[in-house]
This record gives C-alpha cells, sequence and structure tokens, in this order.
C-alpha cells in the first residue's frame, strides 16, 4: 500500500490565479487587481521556495508557504489518510506613489479570501479549505519600507490509497 502526497498550495494557486497573466515569460499565476488609479495589476503567486533564492521576485508579489502540515496515522488496513496543513500566503510590496498602501494591501487580502470562499468547494482533492486570520507585519529593517501580510488558510484533506 502506498499513499500519494499532496501539496494544497498548488491547488490553491491553479484555483485562484490568473494562469495567462505572463506568457512571454512562460510564467504561471498571478493574481489580478486594479490599482487606485484604475489600472490593472498582476500580482506573480509563487511557492515559497520558489522565492527563497538569491534573487527576490519583483514587488509586489504573493508567497505561498506551507507553515505546518500533518497526517493523522491510521492501522495498516486503512484506506485513507487524513492530513491537515496551515498554508501562509504572504503578500510583500513597497510603499510607491500610486497606491495608498492600506487599502493597497487591504483590497488584495479581500480579493485573495473571496477568490477562496467562493471556490470553497472546488479546490482539487482539498476536502475542507478555511480562511484563519490576516495579520500585517511591517518589514522596515532594510532602507526600504516593505509591507506584508499574511493570510493563514486551513486546509483538510485525504489521500488515498493505491
Amino acid at each position: 500500500m502506498t499513499f500519494t502526497s499532496f501539496d494544497p498550495r498548488k491547488s490553491i494557486r491553479s484555483k485562484i490565479g490568473d494562469a495567462t497573466w505572463d506568457e512571454d515569460k512562460g510564467e504561471g499565476y498571478a493574481i489580478t487587481v486594479t490599482d487606485s488609479d484604475g489600472e490593472t495589476a498582476y500580482i506573480p503567486m509563487y511557492l515559497a521556495e520558489e522565492v527563497r533564492s538569491e534573487v527576490l521576485a519583483e514587488m509586489p508579489f504573493l508567497d505561498m508557504n506551507l507553515a505546518y502540515c500533518t497526517y493523522e496515522p491510521h492501522d495498516i488496513g486503512a484506506s485513507t489518510r487524513k492530513h491537515d496543513a496551515y498554508i501562509d500566503i504572504g503578500l510583500w510590496f513597497t510603499n510607491t506613489d500610486n497606491i495608498d498602501a492600506t487599502s493597497f494591501g487591504k483590497k488584495i487580502c479581500d480579493d485573495i479570501i473571496n477568490l477562496i470562499r467562493t471556490n470553497q468547494c472546488s479546490f482539487d482533492g482539498i476536502t475542507f479549505i478555511n480562511v484563519e486570520g490576516v495579520r500585517h507585519i511591517r518589514e522596515d529593517k532594510a532602507h526600504q519600507v516593505v509591507f506584508h501580510y499574511v493570510i493563514t488558510v486551513y486546509c483538510l484533506w485525504y489521500d488515498i490509497c493505491t
């Protein structure tokens, strides 16, 4: 008996993200928002390990971190195994002339929460999903102020013995 592992971040990213945001670069997913000037902005969505390199992605961007993941072991004859995961979706951006940092961060967080709740029953492989909370972390240790919002999402799924 083998169980299939599952990373819920990929299902979330593919369901709430627009996969056509930058076809020239061949890049994947982004959230589409309208800034305070009425311009469309594409905020790329990365798995956390995709932005933990020598070159950070250009801001603004979202990173999805698998913060905590467990599974409940079952007896040897079990046909399913229960998994719980907490995903932190981090929004990173700097304060620029054309945005109000507070309303920009809130708008994007609200859009992500609405997308998750709207698609709650249709994420591939995820049995249950819920937004657990949003927090704002001010990152001001470098030469520029970076705004960092974190949306914590809870996921439950069962893998099936193959």
